[in-house]
């Protein structure tokens, strides 16, 4: 999924620390994009299930959080993506479906093998089109 998100159009925004953040993305192979947003980070008033980190990832792109879409495994993390505003994908990879399905997502897929991503134009009026497969 990261590989076909042209770089500049995607974060991370974690409840995880820096060190912990950065190791994890290490260790599989992603490179932590500039926009990483963790739980230590100074200009977050509080951390998931409150939007803060998604609507602070969206503003250091230049986005509104309404034009975003957020990729989250946890009940409290679709929390604060539904309450950032932005679209929320909803995967269940460490929580079972019956765990996140009544946290508000907009949809729910079992990993993110099923959802694509197309950029669409050039430049800055580039966006990005993603198809969920249910």
């Amino acid at each position: 999924m990261i590989s076909s998100i042209p770089e500049g159009r995607y974060a991370v925004a974690t409840s995880g620390a820096k060190t912990y953040a950065y190791g994890c993305m290490t260790r599989v192979g992603i490179t932590p994009p500039p926009v990483t947003i963790t739980a230590d980070d100074k200009r977050l008033k509080a951390g998931k299930p409150a939007p803060d980190p998604f609507i602070l990832a969206a503003e250091c792109l230049g986005f509104d959080p309404k034009n975003c879409v957020v990729f989250e495994d946890s009940p409290s993390g679709i929390k604060a993506g539904v309450a950032s505003g932005a679209t929320v994908i909803a995967v269940c990879t460490s929580h079972t479906r019956s765990k996140i399905e009544n946290c508000g997502a907009h949809y729910i897929v079992e990993n993110m093998e099923r959802v694509k991503c197309e950029p669409v134009g050039e430049g800055k009026d580039m966006k990005l089109k993603f198809t969920v497969y249910l």
